[in-house]
């Protein structure tokens, strides 16, 4: 339970066109979910965060010396920006074929340059959200391929990703302070 997360992609991430298109062929297949954007949210196995590093710029010194330094970059730029979700390929791919369509689409549109901020909620034992990560500025970058192969037919266990870059990264803590152990433990019971 350490590792509960709730991400969803944003419910104005389809257009109304890839709504239309894929209702249908959901109905069809009897597909428990009420919403194309459910359906493909179900699928969503992990998420991947960038770790962050960066290289110092050094300066030779008498003798030949080297001397690192901290360069002079933004601490939102010392990691790639990029947000790998990686997706369990469901349906005979159906759920992949959509993930490229919104990719499309999403690529196409000119009229915004951005897509909506994508939201990443980390929960408690409790599942209470202890703090949300949000991405602003979002651009999808990749979808990975989709491999056809005799040799899994038996068993799917397929994945395939979607990549995403963005420009900023706002974390915000959701702890209520009254509720949170202090130095004391016995000062949290008094004070209720």
């Amino acid at each position: 339970m350490s590792n509960a997360f709730v991400f969803n992609l944003p419910s104005d991430f389809l257009t109304p066109e890839i709504i239309n298109n894929y209702n249908p062929i959901l109905e069809k297949n009897w597909v428990q979910y009420e919403t194309v954007i459910d359906y493909i949210n179900s699928t969503i196995k992990s998420v991947s965060f960038p770790g962050v590093s960066y290289e110092a710029p050094a300066q030779s010194l008498v003798r030949g010396k080297k001397r690192n330094y901290s360069p002079a970059i933004n601490p939102q730029d010392l990691s790639s920006r990029e947000l790998t979700i990686t997706f369990k390929s469901v349906d005979a791919d159906l759920n992949y074929w959509i993930v490229l369509d919104i990719f499309h689409k999403h690529y196409a549109d000119t009229s915004n340059i951005f897509i909506k901020p994508f939201k990443l909620s980390v929960l408690d034992v409790n599942r209470d959200a202890i703090y949300e990560i949000h991405f602003l500025e979002v651009l999808a970058i990749a979808v990975s391929d989709n491999t056809f192969n005799y040799s899994m037919q038996v068993i799917n266990n397929k994945e395939f990703t979607m990549t995403i870059k963005y420009n900023f990264i706002e974390i915000d803590f959701l702890l209520n302070k009254n509720k949170m152990i202090l130095e004391d433990p016995f000062r949290i019971i008094s004070e209720r």
